[in-house]
């Protein structure tokens, strides 16, 4: 069985379950400081992705590591999705939106996760498929016994 596509994975979900880590609390401080100078859109848009964000990224890293640990079909597929519809829209507010002050730290984050997020999407795209054929696999072979 081929590990590799799955490994890679795992080691981008490492990677970012550190990165989000730091990034709460960074993104958090400075939403703090920096909440009365934001316009009054600007800011309940910029909480609400925070809060979405913030739910969304940790019920996707879940289904990201169960997923890809147990080569399961469903929890990679809602990963990947929750990935591709929900969080890389939200990290691109924060990313792209120039009404928000970002500082140095913040862009450094922002544009870190963003990374990663595109890398993850590649390779859990690669386990998906390796997983589906896997499962396929199994399946074909209990319905010839």
């Amino acid at each position: 069985m081929e590990y590799r596509t799955m490994l890679r994975l795992q080691k981008c979900l490492w990677l970012n379950v550190h990165i989000f880590f730091v990034w709460l609390f960074v993104v958090a401080f400075f939403l703090y400081v920096k909440l009365n100078v934001l316009g009054h859109l600007t800011k309940y848009l910029s909480l609400t992705v925070f809060t979405l964000l913030t739910i969304i990224e940790s019920a996707r890293l879940y289904l990201g590591h169960y997923g890809n640990l147990s080569c399961r079909v469903p929890e990679l597929a809602g990963f990947l999705m929750l990935t591709t519809l929900m969080q890389m829209p939200l990290v691109s507010f924060f990313l792209f939106n120039p009404y928000l002050l970002n500082t140095p730290t913040e862009l450094i984050l922002h544009a870190s996760l963003w990374s990663v997020t595109i890398v993850e999407i590649i390779f859990s795209y690669l386990a998906l498929k390796q997983a589906s054929s896997i499962a396929k696999s199994i399946y074909l072979k209990h319905s010839k016994d």
